[in-house]
């Protein structure tokens, strides 16, 4: 998987953001033997909007990347899906995967690539300010005081919040769809090691038992009647568990709730020397933990486009072709999925029909868990 030389020679790489795909990615062109620069604006650990499962594919990423095990030993085993349509309960085994909280698998990742050579700047800011012929000029902002540098590729991971390259990469999906929202709680009764999910009208809300006994609570809410307000999404989220019949968590406990802007978004992927990768390039909901599997694969085949580069000025037009092909289909089948559980109708046939015929779901789930 790695490269013992890369035909970058000299090339400075700059990544934008440090979340999975960012640091997925620095890893990558690290073990290539690049010149990369992480800056991450955050200080870690933080907490994100995030279902915190990793597919089994997933753990197929991070074993290439030996961090596998080291995964495992920090987080949950998940091997049940648990699911509520309208109150009709249908319980699947899926492929093992790992549920594990982003203040933990974050720093994890960005401790492995400063480990293989990354040079990581954290509390750092990152823009861009334009193109030049052999380059991009960027702006970095620490404590205050800013600098501007040239480098001969970047790739923008900045997640959601990655609006300021909108004249780069324009959107071809403007943000539109469901709110994100997560928070975790205590509970006493959800099963270590299930996923579950409860679907009606309002959106979907997912649950999971990670390692430290906490319980992560994840969801995608329809927008309100009044414009695109969310409303009180802890209220929300309650009301959804409570029409499932599903395992309540001790909403007393529940940590501070933090809500992302509607979800569903798609960008140019890549323009010359600057590219996307992870939700910066677009987000569709995941259905059973494919969203951080989706992130490492996008950052690390960046990597290995940009480490291969015979010509970096190709690089957007490579990658605006390379990502489609890498995600489409299984962002394709993860938006009928999540779309069909936000219908009553195809709500109750599919609950009717999976209690029945449980095996009707794996094709399904052989689909989402197959490597990307």
């Amino acid at each position: 998987m790695v490269a013992e030389t890369s035909r970058c020679g000299a090339a400075e790489v700059l990544v934008i953001g440090g979340g999975i795909a960012g640091a997925s990615c620095a890893l990558e062109l690290a073990r290539h033997r690049v010149n990369v620069t992480l800056v991450e604006r955050s200080r870690f650990p933080r907490a994100k909007v995030c279902g915190c499962c990793v597919s089994d594919a997933g753990l197929r990423l991070l074993d290439q990347c030996s961090l596998k095990q080291q995964v495992l030993s920090r987080g949950q085993v998940t091997d049940r899906w648990i699911a509520s349509f309208d109150g009709r309960r249908v319980e699947i085994p899926v492929p093992i995967g790992v549920a594990i909280s982003r203040e933990v698998f974050d720093p994890m990742l960005i401790d492995a690539a400063a480990e293989s050579g990354a040079a990581v700047a954290m509390q750092t800011q990152g823009t861009i300010d334009r193109m030049l012929p052999d380059g991009v000029l960027v702006t970095l902002l620490h404590d205050g005081q800013t600098v501007q540098k040239q480098f001969d590729a970047v790739v923008v991971a900045a997640g959601l919040s990655a609006g300021r390259v909108q004249e780069l990469l324009p959107w071809t999906d403007a943000p539109h769809g469901p709110f994100g929202v997560s928070c975790t709680a205590r509970s006493d009764d959800l099963r270590p090691g299930a996923i579950y999910m409860a679907c009606d009208d309002d959106g979907y809300v997912g649950m999971v038992q990670l390692a430290d006994g906490q319980t992560d609570i994840a969801a995608a809410l329809r927008p309100g009647s009044i414009g695109n307000a969310i409303g009180d999404p802890l209220a929300r989220m309650q009301q959804i568990l409570g029409r499932s019949g599903l395992p309540l968590p001790d909403f007393q406990t529940v940590s501070p709730v933090i809500t992302t802007p509607p979800l569903r978004r798609t960008r140019r992927f890549g323009n010359a020397r600057v590219i996307a990768i992870g939700d910066a390039a677009g987000y569709v909901e995941p259905f059973t933990g494919e969203g951080m599997t989706w992130a490492m694969a996008s950052g690390i085949a960046a990597a290995n486009r940009i480490a291969t580069a015979n010509d970096l000025r190709l690089l957007g037009d490579q990658w605006q072709l390379e990502l489609q092909q890498l995600l489409d289909r299984k962002k394709r089948l993860c938006r009928i999925v999540t779309t069909a559980c936000r219908s009553s109708l195809l709500r109750r046939f599919a609950g009717h029909a999976l209690i029945r015929f449980p095996g009707l779901a794996r094709p399904l789930l052989r689909e989402l868990s197959r490597g990307v």
